[in-house]
């Protein structure tokens, strides 16, 4: 289901704070995948309505939406959308105070979310309403995007895209926020999460010998998928570094007198953006076909591939977009060198739609999921005029940029 508000007549008046703002969406529950994002779209729907921009959310499943909002500013010109999601991952324990009780002591706001990536929400919003209703800008238009799932298998995204696609409406360009201490990111890793299930033959466990033992042989490719993670150290990005192998989860067994039968392995297997899911999988195969012959009995495929936000993407140094963000920072005495991120993000599916897309915002990347997340507030006020820099430097011109 889709509802859409009409644009109204701007209240000048009604440009929010930003603390104010993160400290409201924060105390909004959006856990993926337990929690609810229409509060936190609501919030945000509300404040850029009041400013003048036309708000649609889209419903995906109950309690998740894409949030989208637009404001043309004058005929012609660049359209350039500020994305970022709703979600946040659980909170898990140990907080030193209530992690959707919004607290801000010794100059930073604490809460889950602060940072990943309600900081970039609020500030990314904060930043399009000044801009709008400052007058200064008088072509384009400014197009915000807060979409679901992104913690999960980013079905907000993964939605959005293809239906801007199909409408025709694709931005110009995209800045994707997430805790960057608003520093600019051209490139991310992305992630492919192969299922492994290990299959021996089941015995009793006092008469072992009858049996091929399926844990047992799972540690026998744990060690052969070790020696491909050490392999991939030699393959390196300029701002990402290596590419990655990790087992992250192992189970097995049936029952605690048998000689388990099963045993599953998820591996986490990050990439560069010159690599590809299929020639990352065509990879793990010659590792589980070795296995096959070094393990008479045992095999082992690929069963299933379990969420991940995408693969990876890159928008080169040299693009137009990415020239102009940095003179905006430059001109503000910000740090306009440019970076890479290690985690997922949405911007693989705009690169993928051929869209120049930059990941910078509030934050750090190091309390991202983190007990006691939290933003810096002094950064993210900052962060505010930042984003209107980028903003306007990108919409001063009306020269389209290329893919």
């Amino acid at each position: 289901m889709t509802t859409t508000t009409r644009a109204t007549r701007p209240e000048t008046s009604r440009i929010p704070d930003v603390v104010d703002l993160l400290t409201s969406l924060v105390a909004c529950d959006s856990t993926n995948p337990t929690g609810e994002e229409e509060s936190t779209a609501a919030l945000l729907g509300e404040a850029l309505a009041a400013a003048g921009f036309e708000t649609t959310i889209d419903t995906l499943a109950p309690g998740k939406v894409n949030l989208t909002a637009r404001l043309r500013l004058g005929a012609g010109g660049r359209s350039i959308m500020l994305n970022s999601h709703l979600d946040v991952v659980p909170a898990g324990i140990g907080w030193t105070s209530a992690p959707f009780e919004p607290e801000v002591r010794d100059g930073r706001l604490f809460g889950r979310g602060s940072a990943d990536a309600k900081g970039p929400l609020a500030a990314m919003a904060c930043a399009a309403i000044e801009l709008a209703q400052s007058g200064t800008i008088t072509t384009g238009e400014i197009v915000y995007s807060a979409v679901s799932q992104e913690e999960g298998d980013s079905a907000g995204a993964r939605r959005l895209v293809p239906e801007l696609v199909g409408a025709g409406r694709l931005p110009d360009a995209v800045i994707v926020g997430e805790p960057t201490g608003m520093r600019l990111l051209t490139a991310h890793k992305g992630s492919i999460r192969p299922v492994i299930e290990v299959v021996g033959r089941s015995a009793h466990a006092a008469t072992p010998q009858f049996g091929v033992n399926a844990v047992v042989a799972a540690g026998q490719l744990l060690g052969l998928l070790e020696d491909y993670a050490t392999e991939l150290g030699g393959r390196r990005h300029p701002l990402l570094g290596a590419a990655t192998c990790t087992p992250v989860l192992v189970g097995g067994g049936e029952a605690p007198n048998a000689v388990p039968e099963r045993c599953r392995i998820t591996l986490d297997r990050r990439l560069l953006p010159d690599e590809s899911p299929d020639a990352v999988l065509t990879a793990i195969n010659e590792v589980l076909a070795r296995f096959a012959e070094q393990t008479p009995g045992a095999t082992a495929s690929v069963a299933e591939l379990a969420p991940s936000t995408g693969g990876p993407s890159e928008t080169p140094g040299d693009h137009p977009f990415v020239v102009g963000a940095r003179r905006a920072l430059a001109a503000n005495d910000a740090d306009d060198s440019l970076g890479g991120l290690t985690v997922n993000c949405d911007m693989t599916h705009f690169r993928a739609a051929g869209v120049p897309t930059l990941v910078c915002g509030p934050g750090q990347l190091e309390v991202m999921h983190a007990v006691d997340e939290h933003v810096v507030v002094d950064e993210l006020a900052a962060s505010v005029g930042l984003y209107r820099a980028i903003l306007a430097e990108s919409l001063t011109s009306t020269e389209p940029y290329p893919s």
